[in-house]
């Protein structure tokens, strides 16, 4: 297995094959890590992954929780607000970390699975034969060593610049947002009052002003306009005059620890897969920054590839499963590209009337739709996956939907169930303990290690009394994942989507499902 790019993205997928015992080799062009920040957001299901992987705790460490994204109106008594603050997840917050520290804390987890990156490797040329056969050719700095692999599979984590996507002439459809720049700086302010837990939005017809405070003594400073003068743009001058504007020289630029300028695109790759190549990531989809959701659907893309990876590599599932990375992810990248345009249309669409961007922003279901998709909780695959054939449908969740949290007792909670690098299997029931014990029995003599099974019972009823079976206060799970009359069971996947929840109608049914998904033991 070879990954090439070593950023958030190539990482994640690292990590998400390792903790399964799958080896294989993360290689980078660049001499070294890069030092500077770039992105800033780590949002609430991108947390909840990690947390599936065992180190949420690592980014809430180096992080700062947001609680809401404030578009301040040029001319409006009180800004318009994304409050994520009542979001259903443990993470109910942007955490505002700099990039580099994320792409460390990842890091230092891939070196603790046996995985170190080979910096200064660039991927020169790639081949592949009528077989599917791979051959790459790596070049490694600064001695120009040639080294000549053949990786049974390869994934291309290279950014929007691609050498992967390249080598294999598939294109990137899309166009550029023309006539806007957008211009960054990490710096410390004096004199700025607003709170340091939100981030703030500055929005005026011509400009976009973005300050929030991140971790140590910067905020991050992000201008969008019109193109300027490209040798003054990223100037300290060029940023204070921007913001004597909207604070009247009551807010003063300390000394930068760096700035930058870049451009933006809105594009994605016509297919995600060829043969035995993957593209996850900016590789395969770029869009507007509005919403800060770029970093986080890259992760979300190696998160969604690596276990189908991995239970292939194993033999534990058909190469079949591998076609719905792009089934799931394609869908999801065009979501994302329409739902930032819609936020780049409010808050950086330069010479448009504020009063036309207010309205947009006063929409009904504007609000909640947007803390949905940047949050990254909204996001489904219900489209790609079918429920499962034999069983009477439920209202409710569904396969596809993000499996939401959901109290238990005191101290624990259902995602804390599923941190593990398997299926889950959900037995929700208050019937016997016998009838649970059984369906527990015959599920793990079938499928062996290949999930977990786990019995939820109410503190009420006989099934409480089922061995290993966990009793649940409350009724948030029922109320979530249960029906009224008779047990559920819920199967869900190692990413954390419900593969299916149907009513319990008997062991035969079940079985054929799961062998849909897993491969019986030997």
């Amino acid at each position: 297995m070879l990954i090439v790019g070593a950023g958030p993205t190539g990482s994640t997928l690292g990590i998400e094959l390792g903790r399964r015992g799958v080896s294989c080799r993360v290689v980078d062009r660049l001499a070294a890590p890069v030092a500077t920040s770039r992105s800033f957001t780590l949002h609430a299901r991108t947390l909840e992954l990690f947390e599936m992987a065992g180190i949420a705790g690592r980014f809430l460490e180096h992080g700062l929780r947001s609680v809401s994204m404030d578009y301040h109106f040029k001319g409006a008594s009180e800004p318009a607000r994304l409050d994520f603050s009542k979001l259903h997840s443990r993470y109910p917050f942007t955490l505002i970390i700099n990039q580099n520290v994320t792409e460390q804390v990842l890091r230092d987890q891939l070196s603790t699975l046996g995985t170190s990156v080979e910096w200064g490797t660039e991927l020169k040329s790639l081949c592949q034969g009528p077989d599917g056969q791979l051959s790459a050719l790596l070049v490694h700095q600064p001695s120009g060593r040639e080294e000549i692999v053949r990786p049974k599979w390869l994934v291309g984590c290279d950014g929007v610049q691609s050498t992967v996507r390249a080598q294999l002439d598939i294109p990137y459809e899309g166009d550029e947002y023309t006539g806007m720049q957008m211009r960054m700086m990490d710096v410390p302010l004096q004199g700025f009052a607003l709170e340091d837990d939100r981030i703030h939005y500055f929005i005026s017809k011509e400009r976009l002003l973005l300050v929030t405070k991140l971790p140590g003594t910067n905020h991050r400073v992000l201008i969008s306009d019109m193109e300027g003068t490209p040798a003054t743009q990223t100037a300290r001058s060029a940023f204070q005059y921007v913001l004597d504007e909207h604070f009247h020289g009551s807010v003063s630029l300390g000394e930068p620890e760096w700035a930058t300028v870049f451009r933006i695109w809105k594009r994605v790759t016509p297919r995600y897969r060829q043969s035995k190549v993957f593209m996850v990531g900016d590789a395969a989809h770029c869009h507007s920054p509005a919403g800060g959701q770029g970093m986080n659907a890259c992760i979300q893309d190696a998160f969604n590839l690596g276990w189908k990876l991995a239970l292939v590599s194993a033999g534990e599932a058909g190469e079949s499963l591998l076609d719905t990375y792009e089934q799931e992810r394609r869908p999801i990248a065009q979501q994302v590209i329409e739902g930032t345009h819609a936020l780049h249309s409010i808050i950086m669409a330069h010479g448009r009337s504020v009063e036309e961007r207010i309205a947009l922003s006063r929409d009904p279901g504007f609000t909640q739709q947007a803390i949905s998709k940047i949050s990254g909780v909204g996001y489904h695959y219900r489209e790609a996956l079918m429920g499962a054939p034999g069983f009477p449908r439920l209202a409710g969740l569904t396969a596809g939907d993000r499996a939401p949290d959901a109290r238990l007792g005191p101290n624990l909670r259902l995602h804390d169930l599923l941190q593990h690098e398997l299926y889950t299997l959900l037995v929700l029931t208050s019937n016997t303990g016998g009838t649970a014990d059984r369906l527990v029995t015959d599920v793990t003599d079938r499928f062996g290690t290949r999930l977990r099974v786990t019995v939820l019972a109410p503190a009420h009823g006989n099934a409480a009394r089922s061995t290993g079976a966990i009793t649940v206060e409350g009724d948030e799970l029922r109320r979530l994942y249960g029906a009224a009359d008779g047990d559920v069971i819920c199967l869900i996947r190692p990413d954390g989507y419900l593969a299916m929840r149907n009513r319990f109608t008997g062991l035969q049914p079940l079985l054929a499902t799961l062998t849909e998904h897993l491969s019986e033991a030997s």
